[in-house]
């Protein structure tokens, strides 16, 4: 029972930081015109801005993907070989963006620093370590889990029943972020920018629950 138990909080746990992260990347879609969750379009965007000489865009995007950036090498160095304080880590980030993310949104309405704010954030929550049997987890962006679906898939197809489960995590992961996006359509069509505050306070939640119902580590 104990067992179900943790499985089923790992995999709400995840699946709560996909469907924000696919929540929020709509979110920066529709009321900013740009992805911010994952960069694959702002590199090429970049590119054209760069080639097309619009050097503010150029910037603009440059910047997305630094922040982004940082925040991955903030995780990777707080969870580097790290065994202990897990749960601390895993509770306090999602709050300190939900805090950070809220902030911003009460003392400026500037697109830059907004979208600036949410790749940063994004970027600290893809970074973050966490392993479910044997797959990095990577919550914020659904072009490799696309790939990895229909790899395992195909292996399946060849006889190999052990990647089944690979293919159901792929799906349910590609599904959930999906469904993020809807439910921030929606969020976005009735209260507009107040979308924002809604996932800011629902990323502290979601630490909130780690700090619950995260599974205590045994020691003898």
């Amino acid at each position: 029972m104990t067992l179900i138990k943790h499985k089923l909080f790992f995999l709400s746990w995840i699946g709560c930081l996909t469907f924000l992260a696919g929540a929020m990347n709509i979110s920066a879609i529709l009321l900013f015109s740009t992805t911010i969750t994952h960069h694959t379009g702002n590199i090429s965007k970049a590119a054209i801005s760069l080639g097309s000489g619009d050097m503010n865009s150029f910037w603009a995007l440059l910047g997305y993907m630094g922040l982004f950036s940082i925040g991955s090498v903030i995780s990777g160095f707080l969870f580097y070989e790290r065994t202990q304080g897990m749960k601390i880590m895993y509770t306090l980030l999602p709050i300190m963006f939900g805090i950070v993310l809220y902030s911003t949104l009460k003392f400026t309405t500037n697109e830059n620093v907004l979208l600036q704010t949410i790749a940063f954030g994004m970027g600290l929550q893809n970074g973050t370590f966490i392993k479910i049997r044997g797959i990095l987890v990577r919550t914020t962006h659904m072009t490799g889990y696309l790939t990895d679906a229909a790899f395992s898939l195909g292996a399946v197809l060849r006889g190999n029943v052990h990647e089944l489960w690979r293919f159901l995590w792929y799906f349910f992961s590609i599904m959930v972020f999906f469904t993020g996006g809807i439910i921030a359509t929606l969020l976005v069509t009735h209260i507009g920018i107040k979308t924002l505050s809604v996932l800011a306070t629902a990323y502290v939640l979601v630490g909130i629950y780690v700090a619950i119902g995260y599974p205590k580590v045994k020691t003898n």
